[in-house]
């Protein structure tokens, strides 16, 4: 603890806020737990712009909606617009964002703890990454999303 307030002026240059989480190796876990959580949403937001989308919704009014409502999300004002549009500069890597995933569901596994959606949405980034978007943003998850179900229109 006496390290941490000792470099704390650092930290407050560097970030918005500083943490002391315990002994060494708690900030990599909760690099861990907050990607994978945003690696979740980021496929749950995919399937509710394909799912606008195929009912004949708008998506801009989808991204509108959302910024209002409870669930409003920086993530998702930032990425939507660039998804709707197919476009995926890299700010965080999938391929990256996949490996988080994997690591934290190992942490998971550690801790007996059970993460069926982080489970999902990890195969999701797996499947994005074999489709050669491991270099794209992890908001590029949204292509795998789009293709799942293009097939099995009626």
């Amino acid at each position: 603890m006496a390290l941490y307030e000792e470099i704390i002026p650092a930290f407050d240059v560097l970030g918005k806020k500083s943490f002391f989480l315990g002994q060494v190796g708690n900030g990599a876990k909760m690099k861990l737990v907050v990607n994978m959580i945003m690696g979740s949403m980021m496929n749950a937001f995919s399937e509710g712009l394909v799912l606008a989308d195929r009912s004949g919704l708008c998506q801009q009014t989808l991204l509108d909606v959302l910024e209002l409502g409870a669930v409003a999300n920086p993530m998702f004002k930032l990425k939507g617009p660039a998804m709707t549009n197919n476009a995926y500069p890299p700010a965080f890597p999938l391929k990256h964002q996949q490996k988080d995933m994997r690591l934290a569901l190992a942490l998971g596994d550690e801790r007996a703890v059970s993460m069926p959606v982080a489970a999902a949405s990890n195969e999701a980034f797996k499947k994005a990454r074999s489709l050669g978007l491991g270099d794209q943003d992890f908001s590029a998850v949204y292509e795998v999303v789009k293709v799942a179900g293009s097939s099995d229109e009626s």
